[in-house]
This record gives C-alpha cells, sequence and structure tokens, in this order.
C-alpha cells in the first residue's frame, strides 16, 4: 500500500457522464417501481378500515408489526 499521510488525502469525484447518469435514473426508478408494489402488496395484506386513508409506509410497516404480533399471540 501507499504511505500517504492522512492530510494529504483529497476526496476526488467520479466524472458521470449523461449516459452514466440517464442509466442510473433508470434503475432508480425500477428499484422504486418495485419497492413501491412492494408496498402495496404489503398493504392489501394487513387489515385496514376501508375509510382510512392510504397508509404511509412507515405507518404499514408499524401496523404489519402489530399485526403479526397479533397473529403470532393467537398461535400461543
Amino acid at each position: 500500500g501507499s504511505s500517504r499521510c492522512c492530510s494529504s488525502r483529497s476526496k476526488r469525484r467520479r466524472i458521470i457522464t449523461g449516459v452514466q447518469r440517464q442509466a442510473a435514473n433508470v434503475r432508480e426508478r425500477k428499484r422504486m417501481f418495485s419497492l413501491n408494489e412492494a408496498f402495496d402488496e404489503l398493504r392489501r395484506k394487513v387489515p385496514t378500515f376501508a375509510y382510512e386513508k392510504r397508509l404511509s409506509r412507515i405507518e404499514t410497516l408499524r401496523l404489519a408489526i402489530v399485526y403479526i404480533s397479533f397473529m403470532m399471540d393467537l398461535l400461543e
């Protein structure tokens, strides 16, 4: 390895071309689409009141935790 001193470190930024940025944007959109689909599926699995507004992600996760705990208690 090199014996550079800590104070001589400089942060190097990668130069990203327009094509690379566009590809990254496409990957991120796919990732978010997949994540949103998973949350929508989880929302359909946990019981809610019909008149409630659509649950946020954090509300969905918290409700799923409570629901799973409730179902586990029923099995004991």
